[in-house]
């Protein structure tokens, strides 16, 4: 057997073999995305390490929306050094990046995989933690708005991305697809309209008896006019009436705002937390 690794680039025709590799592999890391790892396939960089022709390790970080990508997926052989197989693969994956990528970033849900990139010229950019909601739907707020929220319809999605993209910095931008497939895979989807303008909307997972508020987003314009509390109100009053008390969210732990408008909606931190890495192309 020889001790030779060999890097290439994947494509589709590897779908089969790379979900079989990942069936079976210990340290892997799958960024959490509303587009699974696999159907990355076909963008690069996207790698795969192989040995005597097997697959031992891969690795992607296609780009959605420049000028931030994500690491999406890295998984690695236990009989192997993660450290040697991860310089490799991230050194070939910057050779494939075009010059409109200057930040990757990683979510790091496993603890060996914090230790590997911070071991390797990543930073720490920020923490997001889970809040929990306390089961008690709060006092509604009126409004001297007259505001407009009903469901998320397919056609609404480019207005919502005008909006999202106003809403969030690069890091956190969804591209149209994220977005078509965070609403295709939704639970409950609202928008908050004013005279046919849409100022607001959030989607939310479901999963039998629990819910995910996953996304939400208020036009700067009216923000501090409780539009967004009452946005949440109503996802919260259309769980309950299906009788779903188990609603979390995510949000960053520096964004005192949003904090406070879930606390204000009965949201309380847990201990769960997740720090965000980014690795800087371009200083």
């Amino acid at each position: 057997m020889s001790d030779v690794i060999k890097i290439r680039t994947a494509g589709v025709n590897d779908y089969t073999n790379l979900a079989n590799f990942l069936s079976f592999e210990y340290f892997i890391h799958r960024h959490l995305d509303w587009r699974p790892s696999l159907e990355w396939l076909g963008h690069q960089p996207f790698l795969i390490a192989e040995k005597d022709n097997e697959i031992v390790a891969t690795y992607a970080s296609p780009p959605d929306i420049p000028p931030v990508t994500w690491v999406r997926l890295f998984a690695c052989n236990a009989h192997l050094s993660r450290q040697d197989i991860w310089n490799r693969l991230f050194s070939n994956s910057l050779e494939l990046f075009k010059n409109d990528v200057e930040t990757i970033a990683a979510l790091v849900i496993e603890k060996w995989f914090g230790k590997l990139l911070l071991a390797n010229d990543f930073e720490f950019h920020q923490e997001i933690i889970v809040m929990k909601w306390n089961q008690r739907i709060p006092k509604g707020v009126p409004s001297d708005m007259n505001l407009i929220i009903r469901p998320m319809e397919y056609e609404d999605l480019p207005a919502v991305k005008i909006l999202d993209n106003n809403c969030f910095p690069p890091l956190w931008q969804f591209s149209s697809d994220a977005l078509r497939n965070a609403f295709l895979n939704s639970g409950y989807a609202t928008i908050v309209e004013v005279d046919n303008q849409i100022i607001a909307y959030q989607i939310s997972t479901e999963s039998l008896s629990s819910a995910h508020l996953a996304r939400l987003a208020v036009d700067p314009i009216v923000r501090g006019k409780s539009v967004g509390f009452i946005i949440i109100w109503d996802m919260l009053d259309y769980f309950t009436k299906n009788n779903i008390y188990h609603i979390t969210v995510n949000t960053q732990q520096d964004n005192l705002a949003s904090q406070s408008l879930y606390r204000k909606a009965g949201f309380f931190p847990t201990d769960e937390k997740y720090p965000v890495l980014a690795y800087h192309l371009k200083k």
